[in-house]
């Protein structure tokens, strides 16, 4: 497939989130944090399902377990082959159960250290875990091959880089507004996973059939998160003071809401570097592997 086609035949297999049709119900994290106040979502049975006695209400902070793979069966770009601003091979795809266990146990890490997302109490078994962050789409960022990680040490292939998941941020009538939740792991910081996710999660969003994202709670302690979104074009569109009691921040921090217009997201978003120069023509690599800097 041409590069400028890339990623661009999913959009006609997508379905829009509602009450009839896909399974959709939302936090970030260090360097890619945009955590999530309290929703609720409206979750019926597929087609073809009985429907009576059957429509459920999750919320943000709870849902029913699943694997993170709602709604990708019509994704045929996954998983997604990319590279490190160093150079090293990473694939993006939906969770493997092997991986459930590390996802919760990055999860709690952050939890601990209480800088990016509101939570206190940890995730006791990889069930609840898998209610709140596999419970509609979900996705890995993991190496593909040997190498070392941002500090240093040895790094094999299948090393967990990252995760994030998509999720719709309100329930019923305004269930096409979806939220995401990032986590990278401590050992991959500052390496570029931050963006790859963060780029790749407005194309997969848009193609769940998502007409917009909005994060709630993204923290004015956290200056790398607030500079990510702000460079992938998300539009700050709300400020709450007094929104946070955060770990080695004085007093109460201040949380932004960030908006973006996912129907406005050009076909080619993810295939340009952000300076508009095709990949291509600078790493010589195949249209499925793209430099994110």
């Amino acid at each position: 497939m041409a590069t400028s086609t890339f990623l661009r035949a999913n959009r006609m297999a997508r379905a829009l989130p509602g009450p009839s049709s896909k399974l959709f119900s939302i936090p970030l994290c260090r360097a890619s944090s945009a955590n999530v106040g309290i929703l609720q979502t409206v979750r019926n049975v597929p087609k073809g399902g009985s429907v009576a006695g059957t429509r459920r209400m999750t919320t943000a902070y709870g849902g029913e377990p699943g694997d993170g793979r709602a709604g990708l069966e019509d994704i045929s770009y996954l998983p997604h082959r990319t590279r490190l601003p160093g150079g090293r091979a990473v694939e993006v795809g939906p969770f493997r159960e092997s991986e459930w266990r590390t996802g919760m146990d990055l999860m709690n890490l952050i939890i601990r250290e209480g800088r990016s997302w509101p939570f206190e109490e940890e995730f006791e078994s990889v069930e609840s875990y898998r209610g709140y962050f596999l419970s509609h789409a979900a996705f890995v960022v993991r190496s593909v091959d040997a190498g070392v990680d941002a500090m240093g040490n040895a790094s094999p292939p299948g090393d967990v880089m990252g995760c994030f998941y998509v999720k719709p941020n309100f329930p019923g009538r305004c269930s096409h507004v979806c939220n995401g939740g990032f986590i990278t792991a401590p050992n991959h910081r500052r390496a570029g996973v931050a963006r790859i996710m963060g780029r790749l999660f407005l194309v997969l969003a848009r193609d769940l059939g998502y007409k917009s994202s909005y994060f709630n709670l993204v923290f004015k302690s956290n200056p790398a998160s607030v500079a990510l979104w702000e460079s992938l074009g998300f539009e700050r569109v709300a400020v709450l003071e007094r929104a946070a009691r955060l770990k080695g921040v004085e007093g109460l921090d201040t949380a932004y809401g960030y908006r973006f217009d996912l129907e406005s997201l050009d076909d080619d978003f993810y295939l340009n570097e952000p300076n508009g120069v095709p990949p291509n023509k600078k790493t010589n690599d195949p249209p499925s592997e793209i430099m994110i800097q």
